[in-house]
This record gives C-alpha cells, sequence and structure tokens, in this order.
C-alpha cells in the first residue's frame, strides 16, 4: 500500500464516525499531511455544518504549513454553494500543494467541478 492509499484509508474511517448523521450528505473525511506526518483531521459530522475537509483545516495548528501540505479527501471536494461554501474555493484559496482525492463525486452539482 503507498502513502496516497493509506491516507485515503484513513479519510475513510474518520468518515465512518459520521455515519447515520450526514443524510442526504454523504460520509467524507479527509487527512491533511505535511511532510508525511498527519497534521489535520476531520470528517462530515452532520448534514448542514461543516465539511471533513474544513473541520480538517480548522484542527490544524500551524496554518502556515498549509501551502507546503497536501490535503486528502475521500470524496471529490464540493465546488457549489450550498448550506455551505465550496470546499474546493478554500481549498485553492489556501493553496495546498497537492490534493488527493479518493473517489469522484457523481452529483450533478459537483461531477468533475471540485477537481477542476
Amino acid at each position: 500500500m503507498n502513502n496516497d492509499e493509506f491516507y485515503i484509508k484513513r479519510c475513510i474511517e474518520l468518515a465512518q464516525k459520521a455515519l447515520g448523521k450526514t443524510y442526504p450528505n454523504p460520509l467524507v473525511g479527509s487527512v491533511i499531511v505535511h511532510n508525511g506526518e498527519i497534521i489535520g483531521e476531520g470528517y462530515h459530522h452532520k448534514a448542514g455544518e461543516n465539511h471533513a475537509e474544513i473541520n480538517a483545516i480548522n484542527s490544524v495548528k500551524d496554518k502556515t504549513l498549509i501551502p507546503e501540505s497536501t490535503i486528502y479527501v475521500s470524496l471529490e471536494p464540493c465546488a457549489h454553494y450550498g448550506k455551505t461554501p465550496p470546499c474546493a474555493l478554500k481549498i485553492k484559496e489556501l493553496g495546498f500543494k497537492k490534493v488527493v482525492i479518493g473517489a469522484m463525486d457523481s452529483h450533478d452539482k459537483v461531477n468533475g467541478k471540485g477537481k477542476k
């Protein structure tokens, strides 16, 4: 198993903590890694609340490490305004070095837009 697989697996473990609480939204987990060390983790706790990526970003103690870090997310970051602003925009704004997505989101409002 390579590092990307390892961290995506961790994203999935985190996501499962919210089993049954995120409907109609999917379960999503996110991990932020700097120089091989996890510096932030988060998951989508409940529909209408912060998404996994935002919770992971908020958990990072030293935000200056973010531009040199990789963010892993089990599902393509959202690209539209709903109850929360688009995670893809926040990820771009913070300037992560790399983004690794576990699975693309087939939802018509996302579907490739989060990746772009």
